[in-house]
């Protein structure tokens, strides 16, 4: 804790030393990241009150990458640099404008600042003035350097994103939101470049030509409380970031104060985490270059985690014993997400075919039966992620060893965080809490099924519609007669090789 109000930027240092993190009180204050130790703070101006104003939001921070200098940017008084070690300011950059993003080349020779509408590229080594351009009529909300500074990504208010080469300063590419662009940063790599905004956009583009590869769906609460941005009556996904690697990507999410974290490999979701309170905007993610990850917004408190990325495993093939069959064990997943309240749980049970499975908990009546994957954390139904490489395009069909009861026998099988029809509703076990057994039917009494059009990897989600389900095995057949129950003394074929 330890700042009034809203916090619209915090950053890690170069060196992960410390942490800084602004209010809405034109304070930027600096902790030792690894004690949370209070060391300094600096005041871009003095307010003399200690009421919310407009003029007292600092969206900008940042750290030079040789730990000589950091930055505040402020709403009508321009972006001031610091001196590191002596918290005593070095220059004033445009004094009078509005500057909400900034950012150092990592080769020390520039510092880009959104100035309103218009970009002034500065030298560090005296500030002199290299380059300047202009958004159309719309504030500058976000700057990012690519991996080799080669490129300079920018994103304004009236949907405007520029790509710019730094070598002549020609733009090269332009997007046009439909509103609001927040948020605009490369990949470690340089691959893809991840651009959020309003109307929930929040979509991965291809570096080399702009293209989309990805929409990541941040849905959920758009009410803002009273106090925050209220009267916002679009608000945006307002911040992103990816993890050192760049194998995974943080994104804000709407006004739930969930942070989301999706995986590159396949740009599904892998986990939630409540960043912010409930109801409350996240409004800045920074991480670290050893995954250390800082989240401030609305509630006024900067939360600090460990991100440990999960390992990626190798995707599932074909079993052993032929016949174009994939058979793996419900605890073997590539992720586990909870989500709504209810989590997929690993249970020791001794009949069970890897003495282990997989139940959906608590065990309260939730009973998700349509549009369980809409991408809100608090309403979705929690699912088990598995890779799998399809060797043969066509209709594989599902089968599930499972138990639970009447109440307690349901799931839906999705494809890449998708829904499909002919996959909902699967009746897992055959009524018995007990036993373990293997069935197949849908919702509609006839074999569950996915449609596979191309050959490669896909990703299987595994979703909870009835709470207190267990699941134990999954097996995909390209044989519609296929019978696990009568393979290896029921238990189904051996599980495949990732």
């Amino acid at each position: 804790m330890g700042v009034t109000g809203q916090i619209d930027a915090c950053e890690f240092s170069k060196d992960n030393y410390y942490i800084i993190a602004s209010d809405n009180h034109a304070n930027a204050k600096i902790y030792i990241r690894e004690t949370g130790e209070y060391v300094n703070q600096v005041n871009h101006i003095d307010m003399k009150n200690d009421q919310f104003e407009r003029a007292g939001k600092i969206n900008a921070l940042g750290y030079s990458y040789d730990g000589k200098y950091f930055f505040t940017g402020i709403n009508d008084h321009g972006l001031k640099l610091w001196d590191a070690k002596t918290y005593t300011l070095v220059h004033h950059f445009n004094k009078t404008a509005e500057v909400d993003g900034a950012d150092f080349s990592s080769d020390g020779k520039w510092l880009a600042i959104g100035a309103g509408n218009v970009i002034y590229v500065h030298l560090m080594s005296d500030f002199t003035l290299v380059h300047k351009f202009a958004h159309e009529g719309s504030a500058v909300n976000n700057l990012h350097f690519n991996h080799d500074n080669s490129l300079l990504a920018s994103a304004a208010n009236k949907g405007d994103v520029l790509i710019t080469r730094t070598s002549d300063w020609k733009m090269i590419r332009r997007h046009s939101l439909k509103s609001s662009a927040k948020r605009i940063y490369f990949s470690p790599d340089g691959t893809f470049y991840a651009l959020s905004g309003r109307d929930q956009y929040c979509k991965i583009h291809r570096t080399s030509d702009g293209s989309v590869v990805a929409d990541l769906q941040n849905l959920g609460n758009l009410e803002m409380l009273p106090g925050d941005d209220y009267g916002d009556e679009n608000p945006a996904v307002e911040t992103l970031h990816w993890s050192a690697d760049g194998n995974y990507i943080f994104t804000g999410g709407v006004i739930d104060g969930i942070m989301r974290v999706w995986r590159r490999s396949d740009w599904s979701l892998i986990g939630t985490v409540q960043a912010q309170s409930t109801n409350r905007q996240i409004e800045y993610i920074h991480v670290s270059s050893d995954n250390e990850v800082i989240v401030g917004g609305d509630e006024g408190v900067l939360y600090h985690y460990k991100f440990n990325p999960p390992t990626i495993l190798e995707p599932y093939g074909l079993s052993k014993e032929g016949n174009n069959i994939i058979s793996f064990e419900a605890e073997l997943f590539d992720s586990n997400v909870p989500l709504g309240g209810t989590s997929w749980n690993p249970q020791k049970v001794k009949i069970a075919s890897g003495k282990i499975s997989m139940k959906a908990l608590p065990n309260s009546g939730r009973d998700i039966k349509d549009n369980f994957i809409t991408f809100d954390p608090v309403k979705d139904a929690p699912k088990l992620d598995y890779r799998i490489n399809f060797p043969v395009a066509g209709t594989w069909y599902i089968w599930i060893l499972g138990r639970g009861g009447q109440d307690a026998n349901l799931v839906h099988v999705g494809m890449f965080d998708k829904e499909v029809s002919t996959a909902k509703s699967i009746t897992v076990g055959t009524g018995s809490a007990d036993e373990f057994s293997w069935t197949t039917n849908d919702g509609t009494g006839t074999p569950a099924s996915i449609q596979i059009n191309k050959t490669g990897v896909h990703t299987l989600n595994v979703v909870m519609q009835k709470d207190g389900v267990e699941i134990d095995k999954i097996i995909l057949t390209l044989d519609a007669e296929y019978d696990p129950s009568q393979v290896n003394g029921g238990k189904g074929p051996k599980c495949s090789i990732r």
